[in-house]
């Protein structure tokens, strides 16, 4: 059997974690910000992800872990995450720019704050490892303010490794991290990366999430890329161009 090409983002996130995680403490750029989405959202952004997305918008977050942010408790974030939404009236909070379920227990002493409170927090996913670990998408279970947004990177194995660079056989984590979610009772959504799709391979993506459960199509997210300088450079070095003409209509 050919061994599969491409890193494994199982280990990659053990490798980021060891640079981004210290104790309870985990890497943050800045702990509270205004964003548009969910009708109004407050996020950190986090320090620290175990894919190589070549569309990523972000960029030292993800690339240069260990020159960028600072450490963080969970009271802090809490805190900073808490004062935006005040001074913005959300009601969610969450982080993002990075892959949210590094660091356990730093997000499980923050998801304890949040439950002491009305807001919801938003927990932003590739999947990788929760679709590894099922005893973790069991522990979230605990949690009353959680919603878990899994964010599948391509409609089947081979976009996934063009686009991330990480072996094939990692695409079907996601996949298993939404029934593992969905069997612990946790709030979930999924959401497809479709710029670099055609209609048939996003329809056998929209078939899958359908057999694990018909619910996740009422909810589904479809993201397209923005193109910021940086994010242009790197699709232009590794020749990936966005299919501009694609239609979702009969999604």
């Amino acid at each position: 059997m050919e061994k599969s090409k491409g890193y494994d983002p199982i280990i990659m996130a053990k490798k980021t974690e060891d640079i981004v995680v210290s104790g309870n403490r985990r890497k943050y750029v800045q702990l509270g910000r205004h964003l548009r989405f969910y009708g109004g959202t407050s996020s950190a952004t986090e320090v620290g992800c175990n894919l190589r997305c070549k569309f990523c918008f972000s960029h030292e977050p993800v690339w240069k872990p260990e020159t960028t942010g600072k450490f963080y408790s969970p009271e802090e974030v809490f805190k900073g995450l808490v004062a935006n939404a005040q001074k913005h009236g959300n009601k969610i909070i969450s982080a993002s720019a990075s892959e949210g379920t590094l660091g356990k227990r730093h997000l499980f002493e923050l998801l304890a704050l949040v439950d002491k409170t009305d807001y919801v927090y938003v927990l932003e996913t590739n999947g990788m490892t929760l679709g590894a670990d099922k005893a973790y998408c069991e522990q979230l279970a605990q949690f009353k303010n959680l919603h878990v947004r899994v964010s599948i990177k391509g409609c089947n194995a081979d976009e996934f490794h063009a686009l991330t660079g990480a072996k094939k056989d990692a695409y079907e984590l996601p996949y298993t991290a939404l029934n593992h979610l969905i069997e612990a009772g946790v709030s979930v959504n999924a959401c497809l990366m479709v710029s670099f799709s055609d209609e048939q391979t996003i329809m056998q993506a929209t078939h899958q999430l359908k057999d694990i459960y018909p619910g996740l199509l009422k909810s589904l997210e479809l993201e397209r890329i923005k193109q910021f300088p940086k994010v242009r450079t790197r699709l232009k070095q590794y020749n990936l161009k966005p299919n501009r003409q694609i239609s979702c209509a009969n999604i």
